[in-house]
């Protein structure tokens, strides 16, 4: 429900309901909020039940006003259909973290869902996820993602080229091999020639 002032609060207009589902008692429009875009355009998401044949399994909805909440926009999903009963890691419903912050093209959305099945679990956890609405960019039924993680991108590094410069080659100079002085050898003394020695006259034999 939304009311509008235009004295300063010191009167309001009657309530307008801002989700056009038909009146049903068994469905639910939930966790409401809205921001305001710097050009006065309005944004409302919320939970809505409108989709759910158990009635309970939730999605979000976007409508915009651009003329300071006379008028709304027809009501449009913008995430399937999740279980507000599950969360992480074990609860009875889903947290209250939802919001909006809008820009003069759309809004940008935060909110807790329970897309993800953790088998460890046994359920589905509750993990918030982003997504940005805008007049006439929502389709039927839009599929939400986690937020990817940011992939590093390469930094080109400089390379420094250097430039060869050419170093003369020194021309080694020969050197004279000396060449080597034969040393005389020594005369050899000569030696004495021996002296016969006299053998003795054997004795006559008998």
């Amino acid at each position: 429900m939304f009311v509008r002032s235009t004295d300063d609060g010191l009167t309001f207009s009657a309530p307008h309901k801002i989700n056009d589902d038909p009146v049903n008692p068994s469905k639910w429009h939930w966790f409401g909020t809205f921001s305001v875009a710097p050009n006065g355009r309005l944004d409302a998401v919320w939970y809505d039940t409108r989709n759910a044949p158990n009635n309970t399994d939730s999605q979000l909805f976007y409508s915009f006003s651009t003329d300071a909440g006379v008028t709304w926009s027809p009501n449009v999903p913008a995430s399937n259909l999740f279980n507000p009963f599950e969360g992480y890691p074990n609860q009875s419903k889903i947290g209250d973290y939802i919001t909006i912050v809008s820009d003069n093209t759309g809004g940008n959305v935060a909110f807790s869902a329970t897309f993800n099945f953790n088998p460890n679990l046994g359920h589905h956890e509750e993990d918030v996820y982003y997504v940005r609405v805008f007049p006439g960019g929502q389709g039927a039924t839009p599929t939400p993602t986690v937020s990817p993680t940011p992939t590093p991108t390469a930094t080109a590094t400089a390379t420094a080229t250097a430039t060869a410069t050419a170093t003369p080659t020194l021309t080694p100079t020969a050197t004279p091999t000396p060449t080597p002085t034969s040393t005389p050898r020594p005369t050899p003394t000569p030696r004495s020639v021996p002296t016969a020695r006299p053998r003795p006259t054997p004795a006559p034999r008998p």
